[in-house]
């Protein structure tokens, strides 16, 4: 399986979507750290223009004086935007990152800036789009808030990497399931990780419980479910069989996916963990236990799948000092 062509394609390309603040440099730093996984990585740093009020589009009609104040508001969005995408660029720059290997992108706000950003990602097919957790546009709009929720969702064709504060070990851990979609975030790590020596994986399975995949709250149930205990035992059981078989397939697929794109098996590791007060939370006490900078998951799961739903979602709500990749 692979989505990709090939391991010796031109170079691999990120979409960085800044806004001055500092998780937008935050981002950017981490792009920075992980270029030394991946020696050709090619960057496109991204500014996408403020909001035109439209009530002074309408009024420049017809009046002078609005028309005027159009101009000089354009100038001004115009000009901040460059010295954005320079301080971007500059910061490359003084981590090593090879000016040639840097290309700036400034777009007008046309349907919402979830919704630019993710449309360049897609239309300018890029590897990946990068966007800090906490950054600000100029509206002061939370990027966690609504800018990198939306994207979780409207970047349905581009891997998303969320960036939670400064990142300086890019140390990568995969949260997988099973699933197609598990398979497609392996192979979207061994193309970008691909016949590297110093990049190394991590699975991590965490075995699921039936309040895990069952939409029923079996804690907050009352009467309904007092004499059931040895049924609900019997179901974990079963979906504990069912999960390992699932992972027995798996594993060996993923392994080799990686092993085609140059790793080595002394650099892919295996966890298996028994879920503690939910899924999400459990991935991230690991990633924080093993020191991993970097999560990756996939979007969806299988139809039964711990994934499906929420999980990546919590994941990037409650993630601190980690870069979240979501693969659809």
């Amino acid at each position: 399986m692979s989505i990709h062509n090939s391991q010796e394609e031109a170079h691999r390309k990120i979409l960085i979507a800044i806004d001055g603040s500092m998780p937008a440099s935050h981002a950017v730093g981490y792009a920075a750290t992980i270029f030394k996984l991946i020696p050709d990585l090619h960057i496109v740093l991204l500014y996408v223009l403020p909001s035109i009020p439209p009530y002074l589009k309408e009024e420049s009609r017809t009046d002078g004086s609005a028309l005027s104040k159009l101009k000089k508001l354009k100038e001004i969005n115009l000009a901040g935007g460059e010295k954005i995408l320079e301080k971007g660029k500059n910061q490359l720059i003084a981590a090593q990152f090879s000016p040639g290997r840097i290309e700036t992108k400034m777009l007008p706000r046309i349907t919402g800036l979830a919704k630019d950003i993710a449309n360049e990602a897609e239309h300018g097919l890029y590897d990946a789009l990068l966007v800090g957790r906490r950054g600000l546009s100029g509206a002061q709009e939370l990027f966690m808030g609504s800018v990198s929720n939306q994207l979780v969702q409207y970047a349905a064709n581009t891997p998303l990497w969320v960036i939670d504060r400064l990142i300086t070990d890019p140390k990568v851990m995969m949260a997988v399931d099973g699933s197609e979609s598990s398979l497609k975030a392996v192979d979207h790590v061994a193309y970008m990780f691909g016949n590297n020596p110093q990049a190394e994986v991590h699975f991590l399975h965490v075995v699921p419980k039936l309040q895990d995949v069952c939409p029923i709250d079996l804690d907050n149930t009352g009467e309904s479910l007092k004499g059931m205990e040895s049924e609900i035992e019997m179901l974990d059981a079963e979906l504990l069989q069912g999960s390992q078989a699932c992972m027995d397939d798996f594993t060996p697929r993923a392994t080799q996916i990686l092993r085609e794109a140059g790793f080595s098996s002394d650099r892919i590791t295996v966890e298996v963990r028994e879920v503690v007060l939910g899924v999400a939370v459990t991935i991230l006490k690991a990633a924080q236990e093993g020191g991993y900078g970097t999560i990756v998951l996939g979007r969806r799961g299988m139809g039964r799948s711990h994934f499906l739903g929420s999980v990546s979602d919590r994941v990037i709500r409650r993630a601190t000092g980690q870069a979240i990749w979501v693969v659809n």
